[in-house]
């Protein structure tokens, strides 16, 4: 018989800082997002501390520094790294496996004839620990959203070490009264509010309620969950990842800016990450959009965007910043204090699948060459880790780049900044 299982990364940024750090182990924790903004993670130590996800920091940075919380910069390369390492893992352990986020994954497994599956699980997350330094919490259930709910025990139960079957106890109903209503994967926050009201607080009412009044209220969804909490298995694990309809990339400025220069520098950087993004997931843009605003605190609000549609699709850098530097102007105002600025590549499609256009046919030599300068731009900085080649807009240091204060400056992907070990 087959199995679901989820298995989440706990607290999993701070868990990387503790990994690559060590001498983090045992401390409270917190890391900020973008522009060391607001609390996104928070070590097990940190939330005894009653310290609070999506506070601002500077609302809270006295309590932290009198409770000695170790504060850290978001630092994505070292998550990323950490999260590839994870699934590479997690792969040798299951028949399928959907990555569902960056700490998350759903895979697939075969039950043993006596269907215990606790020491498959135990056996994963002592691998997973002893090569990365991170716990995980493996939730095992008949579906992708049981999974989720025995992965959500597996947390609330002290007992339960991490792992939780829920298709191997015997009072699933009093296990589920432990989920409320909004903490059950699909159920959002106006949905909640509609069963509350009905009277349904958690997941074992849900699975006994009248299934024409949710499919009547909630439509296929509400059906889909509920079936679910029963025990059918309506959403299969997907090994193909599905290809994103759109890539944005978008940043607050570490100071707001008045220049042009200033918008077309940032906006040009943004552009050369989503076109490397489209190139390494073979995708091509056919229409182009870039927006900016002020900040929401400002007395004075001002926000814009300009598009192109293009002739021809693409993720050809050279030929993307042409057309975000021109459509800057459109965008930009010397009156207002810009605070964000970013660029959304839309209506995406397959790379190999390329509509050649008779009114802007460019020379096939000119095509590639600049087909090979990019593809050796790429081979050169994925080798190196770094942004060893790039634009000339991109070189100069400019003021309102993102506020990294606190970052840990230590990496899984720059050979220079790894920890040195000394014997």
């Amino acid at each position: 018989m087959e199995a679901i299982a989820l298995v989440d990364g706990n607290n999993f940024y701070a868990s990387c800082e503790q990994s690559i750090n060590p001498s983090l182990r045992g401390k409270p924790l917190v890391v900020l997002s973008n522009n060391d903004g607001c609390i996104i993670a928070r070590s097990s130590e940190a939330r005894a501390l009653r310290i609070k996800m999506g506070v601002p920091y500077f609302k809270v940075k006295e309590k932290l520094k009198k409770e000695k919380v170790v504060v850290l910069s978001s630092n994505y390369s070292l998550y990323g790294d950490m999260s590839r390492r994870l699934m590479n893992l997690l792969t040798k352990y299951c028949e399928q496996i959907e990555i569902y986020s960056i700490d998350e994954a759903f895979i697939s497994i075969n039950r043993p004839h006596d269907n215990n599956l606790y020491p498959w699980a135990r056996e994963i997350r002592t691998s997973i620990y002893q090569k990365l330094g991170i716990n995980i919490t493996v939730g095992i259930g008949s579906n992708k959203l049981r999974s989720k709910l025995a992965n959500r025990l597996a947390k609330k139960i002290n007992t339960s070490s991490g792992i939780f079957d829920l298709e191997k106890i015997n009072n699933e109903d009093e296990y589920l009264r432990k989920i409320k209503i909004e903490n059950i994967w699909g159920i959002g926050y106006q949905t909640s509010k509609w069963l509350q009201s009905k009277g349904i607080k958690n997941a074992k009412e849900l699975k006994e309620m009248n299934q024409y009044e949710i499919k009547k209220k909630l439509g296929i969804v509400g059906e889909r969950i509920q079936l679910e909490l029963k025990g059918y298995k309506c959403l299969p694990i997907e090994k193909v990842k599905k290809s994103k309809k759109e890539i944005r990339v978008s940043r607050s400025f570490g100071k707001p800016i008045t220049k042009l220069e200033d918008l077309k520098q940032a906006l040009s950087i943004y552009t050369i990450t989503a076109a490397e993004k489209m190139r390494l997931q073979n995708l091509q843009a056919s229409t182009v959009t870039i927006f900016t605003r002020t900040s929401h605190y400002s007395n004075s609000s001002y926000q814009k965007s300009a598009h192109k549609i293009l002739i021809e699709s693409t993720n050809n850098t050279i030929y993307l910043l042409k057309i975000v530097l021109e459509l800057s102007k459109d965008i930009y105002h010397p009156d207002y204090k810009l605070a964000k600025a970013g660029v959304i590549m839309q209506d995406l499609t397959p790379h190999n699948y390329s509509q050649k256009s008779i009114i802007n046919y460019p020379l096939k030599g000119k095509s590639e060459r600049e087909r090979d300068l990019i593809k050796t731009i790429d081979f050169i900085n994925k080798r190196f880790k770094s942004e060893k080649i790039t634009w000339g807009i991109t070189v100069k240091k400019g003021s309102w780049k993102m506020n990294r204060n606190l970052l840990s400056g230590i990496s899984t992907t720059n050979i220079s900044r790894i920890p040195t070990i000394i014997i």
